[in-house]
């Protein structure tokens, strides 16, 4: 039927569809048509009492068999005819129960039902209308009401907030029966087409209610009511007049976040928002916020959260004031590219690079630059195993690592590592006078030399060690046989180079002279 031929009377709804009025005691108005009598009405409308007589006594109709066209009919609500319907859960997010048993994506959820989630977990229904409500972590709610009245347009939305907070859009309530309320424990909020949000505080049983589309009438237990358009939010407190409204912060401006991510922990950075004491963080896998996987509250312009798959996703801010009120909604998309991730490099000896397995990788494709911004590449390299030398000459380097997969997809790449390849010194030269022997090898000014004199390659028996600020050194001669010597340089900035390559000091009985190898090879 036409919306012109209903009105539904209702102090809290406020807002009108088509040619529906309000009044206060929730009665559907209906505007008689040609052919209509009070026994067709019943049988069209009407529930079992409620007979055509009642109706006819209600309105003190002379004739039940002829009225006039246009005729107004005042039936109250609680005579027409229900339709009960079901909500429907269509996104899901940890521990949530519908009356005490664990609650699935796709179940009904039908009036009476109670609703509970976890500290960390949502829940979405989807009514009949394709009105919305998510209700927030550590929340319960009831849902009193999901109906529709026989031969009416419109549905009835009753729920309950104990506890917590919900978001909702609601759309647009067209039909003289329509009608979408929110309760907490002090105050009744009631709508016909918006987007708002609702907290009650178990404690305090404070209510509070931000309305950022459209706009909703609140009314505590005097029942006086007070309109909240777009912009706006209040907190009602037991006892007290409800306050007048207040201005929501601003949204967040979070152009600049980046769009990808590419380490497990995400960290989200943004700009601060005037007189904001907390921001409401939250990731979710769709737009519109329906499927909200992770929240959290913030005392600063920043977030951190882990865990999350890879994968594309929405980031929502908003600035909290200090009242405790939550502001417009900033919204980002971004995606996570996270895996295969690189592994950990581990320290190593000059000019070897080395690191930890990384869980999914089969192999390693290494990159290395004179600058962290890899512009231009010195080496790039593929390999299986954890560590490579790659044979680069002394200077100063950045390298990277990323995983491959089996297949060979790449992974993101590790953060930028120094690499300092340091020359090692030059071959030592021997000269033996007096029973002692001096070494000398070419240096450069400023470098300190370690000097080391083994009886053996491993260089744990030693025979004389010393920190020298010169390219020389003199100790006294050893005994005639086989001993091993290396210097390693240590530059201005205190980094140390690689040792010198072994060099073998060697002087027999039978040949009392000494002689002193070149390099044979790299001491560990």
């Amino acid at each position: 039927m036409a919306c012109s031929s209903f009105r539904i009377l209702s102090v809290v709804l406020g807002l009108a569809a088509c040619s529906c009025s309000i009044a206060a005691d929730l009665e559907v108005i209906y505007t008689t048509r040609a052919g209509d009598t009070l026994i067709g009405l019943e049988k069209q409308f009407l529930a079992s009492p409620f007979g055509w007589k009642g109706l006819r006594t209600h309105n003190r109709i002379g004739s039940p068999m002829r009225m006039p066209v246009g005729t107004p009919l005042r039936i109250p609500e609680s005579w027409l005819r229900v339709e009960p319907r079901t909500a429907r859960v269509v996104a899901l997010q940890g521990e949530v129960t519908l009356d005490g048993r664990p609650l699935v994506v796709d179940a009904k959820v039908p009036a009476g039902s109670v609703l509970r989630t976890s500290g960390e977990a949502f829940v979405t229904l989807v009514m009949p209308d394709e009105s919305r409500l998510t209700v927030q972590p550590g929340s319960e709610a009831r849902l009193d009401k999901v109906q529709g009245f026989r031969g009416f347009t419109g549905q009835n939305t009753q729920i309950h907030l104990e506890r917590g907070r919900v978001e909702t859009s609601v759309a647009a309530q067209r039909g003289p029966a329509a009608r979408y309320q929110i309760r907490t424990p002090t105050t009744l909020i009631g709508v016909r087409g918006t987007a708002f949000r609702v907290g009650s505080d178990a404690v305090s049983q404070a209510a509070q209610a931000e309305v950022t589309g459209g706009e909703i009438r609140m009314s505590g237990a005097s029942g006086e009511a007070t309109a909240l358009p777009a912009g706006y939010g209040l907190i009602a407190r037991p006892g007290e007049a409800i306050p007048a409204p207040r201005v929501l912060l601003p949204a967040p401006l979070i152009k600049d976040v980046p769009t990808r991510f590419e380490r497990v922990e995400l960290h989200l950075a943004f700009p601060s928002v005037a007189k904001a004491v907390a921001y409401r963080v939250q990731v979710a896998r769709d737009e519109h916020f329906t499927d909200v996987l992770m929240t959290g509250v913030y005392p600063t312009a920043s977030a951190r959260f882990s865990g999350l798959p890879d994968g594309r996703y929405w980031l929502r801010v908003r600035g909290i004031d200090e009242a405790g009120l939550e502001g417009f909604d900033a919204s980002h998309a971004f995606t996570l590219n996270a895996r295969p991730e690189p592994p950990v490099a581990r320290a190593t000896g000059n000019g070897t690079l080395a690191w930890n397995p990384a869980a999914e990788a089969t192999a390693y494709r290494l990159q290395v630059a004179h600058d962290t911004a890899f512009t231009t590449l010195v080496a790039e390299r593929d390999t299986d195993a954890l560590t490579l030398d790659p044979a680069l000459p002394a200077g100063d380097y950045q390298w990277r690592i990323a995983s491959r997969r089996a297949n060979g997809e790449r992974g993101p790449w590790s953060d930028a590592h120094e690499l300092n390849i340091r020359k090692m010194p030059g071959a030592a030269s021997l000269t033996v006078y007096n029973d002692r022997a001096r070494f000398a090898w070419p240096g450069e000014p400023g470098h300190i030399y370690d000097f080391q004199l083994a009886r053996d390659k491993a260089f744990t028996d030693l025979l004389a060690e010393q920190r020298i600020g010169e390219p020389a050194v003199t100790v006294p001669l050893p005994p005639a046989g086989s001993y091993y010597v290396r210097v390693r340089a240590t530059n201005p900035d205190g980094l140390a180079g690689p040792w010198s390559g072994i060099q073998t000091l060697r002087s027999t009985f039978f040949l009392p002279a000494w002689s002193l190898s070149s390099p044979a090879a790299t001491s560990p």
